[in-house]
């Protein structure tokens, strides 16, 4: 599907449609492989595995935090979703990681391509076409900073860094001067995603945009889906198998029981030799008993 955005560029996002989740692995997109190279399935399946977990721990916390509001979910997920990333390539080759100035986080770089996970929506409601960065807050310095340096030719004039507050240019300074030591070529690599405490990770999308307002609205260069597994329930079994914990095991079926087994004796000499004195019989007798009635006499 081509997309046109206003100064006329083409802008490629396979598989635009929401929602729904690839069970079976597709080979390679023409863009991870130009990214990744021959570690583009892995690189893409490392991605989704730690986006994964990063909210599963973040719907863990706000399971066992007892409150109805969202900050545990929230604030777990803002950490975690950036050290799962780090930790998912740990023995890959081609990969390091880098702190910028005054930052909490991590960013990983994947064979010079600086990975950047954000949420773009907590329900199925919003495209990812429209996906802002940032939340409803004005975009940071440091995002600013990674689209100018990381991010594709941009179409637009770009975002400004003067603030006008001496303190927070040399601030931002600081930020560009930690982020010179990534090769020259480095690419910013987005990753969008929907999610929510309740039903976990909804949507996941990669590739790159330009950043065109304050407000963190982009505009996608490239944007494909990237196929995630849904986590299994607690126990990692399936409901009603009587396998996990706290199911019931289940009641056995009529034909899972043991097959009788019927009598077979020999007939004594005698009858064979005087069947009309001794009949054959075909089922083994047996005596009547007494069948208690429901008043249980």
């Amino acid at each position: 599907m081509m997309l046109k955005n206003e100064a006329g560029r083409a802008s490629a996002c396979r598989n635009p449609k929401p929602g729904v989740v690839m069970h079976a692995e597709p080979p390679p997109s023409r863009w991870s492989s130009d990214r990744f190279g021959e570690g583009a399935v892995p690189v893409r399946r490392a991605v989704a595995e730690a986006v994964l977990e990063a909210i599963e721990n973040a719907r863990d916390a706000q399971g066992s935090s007892g409150t109805d509001k969202q900050h545990p979910f929230g604030f777990t997920l803002m950490a975690r979703k950036f050290e799962t990333l780090g930790r998912s390539f740990t023995d890959m080759p081609g990969v390091t990681t880098i702190r910028p100035t005054g930052s909490m986080h991590e960013l990983t770089v994947v064979s010079g391509n600086l990975l950047f996970p954000f949420e773009f929506a907590k329900d199925r409601s919003t495209n990812v076409m429209k996906a802002q960065i940032g939340g409803t807050a004005k975009v940071s310095g440091l995002l600013k900073i990674l689209f100018r340096r990381f991010g594709p030719e941009p179409s637009m004039v770009q975002l400004a860094l003067d603030t006008g507050d001496d303190g927070e240019t040399r601030r931002l300074e600081a930020v560009a001067t930690s982020l010179a030591r990534l090769p020259e070529g480095t690419r910013l690599v987005l990753i969008a995603y929907a999610c929510n405490s309740q039903a976990g990770l909804l949507e996941l999308w990669w590739g790159e945009a330009e950043l065109l307002d304050e407000h963190g609205r982009i505009r996608w260069v490239h944007c494909e889906e990237i196929p995630f597994r849904k986590a299994p329930p607690s126990g990692g079994q399936l409901p009603g198998t009587g396998s996990g914990p706290g199911d019931l095991p289940s009641s056995p079926k009529f034909d899972e029981g043991p097959m009788p087994t019927p009598p077979l004796n020999a007939r004594p000499a005698v009858e064979v030799k005087n069947q009309d004195a001794f009949p054959p019989r075909t089922e083994t007798e047996t005596p009547t008993q007494g069948v208690a009635d429901d008043e249980g006499h």
